[in-house]
């Protein structure tokens, strides 16, 4: 009977993450395809943030249990990544000089709201691929960080062409990407040693939507 119970609850898991992917998937598509389209375009692009906020939506409902550790390190990581962007914008000692433009939605401090979660599934994100490999946890903590700075690298080009954030003169500085890999560092450092992994198949799934998606629209 237990066994039982055990089976139909794991079936039950499995099939809404079957259905959170598919639904993740769709969206993403719809944003690829309207980004392309230049009918659609300055309609899907400032949906950007409704499209994160449903992303982060499926990372809370299919996160294993025990919630509450991840739940406290997204509020964390979601938090600190606020006040570096608050930095960043105000003083320019962090990542250069940049501002926000119109397609990231509601801003508080010049500062976009979701970019909060940008942050927090970023962080969360590349510390799940890396735990699929194999090392000891301080390789694990440099390859998440590693992969968040590749993230960056990758999703600039778009962001900028997207209207999400500007950069002053039109330069990425390289001193953004140093910025990135500490800030990354410091979160996945505090995530391996605080949080006991647990694989979220849809969020290893999200991560890699989203890299595809801005690997495509690199090509726009």
């Amino acid at each position: 009977m237990v066994e039982l119970k055990q089976l139909l609850m794991k079936t039950t898991a499995t099939n809404k993450e079957i259905l959170v992917i598919i639904f993740l998937f769709i969206i993403y598509f719809v944003g690829i395809a309207g980004s392309f389209s230049p009918l659609w375009r300055n309609t899907v692009l400032p949906l950007s943030p409704i499209t994160l906020l449903l992303s982060f939506l499926a990372v809370i409902y299919t996160t294993p249990v025990p919630k509450k550790p991840i739940f406290l390190f997204i509020l964390f990581s979601a938090i600190i990544g606020f006040v570096v962007e608050l930095i960043g914008i105000h003083t320019g000692y962090l990542f250069g000089n940049y501002h926000y433009q119109q397609n990231l939605g509601v801003k508080i401090a010049e500062v976009p709201i979701v970019i909060s979660i940008n942050w927090a599934i970023i962080t969360i994100g590349a510390a799940q691929i890396a735990a699929l490999v194999n090392g000891n946890k301080y390789v694990r903590i440099v390859l998440a960080a590693s992969i968040m700075l590749l993230f960056d690298v990758i999703m600039e080009p778009v962001a900028i062409k997207s209207q999400f954030w500007a950069w002053s003169r039109g330069i990425i500085p390289t001193y953004n990407y140093v910025c990135w890999f500490i800030v990354g560092l410091f979160l996945q450092v505090i995530y391996f040693q605080k949080i006991v992994h647990r694989t979220n198949n849809v969020l290893v799934f999200l991560f890699t939507l989203m890299t595809i998606f801005f690997i495509v629209l690199n090509f726009y």
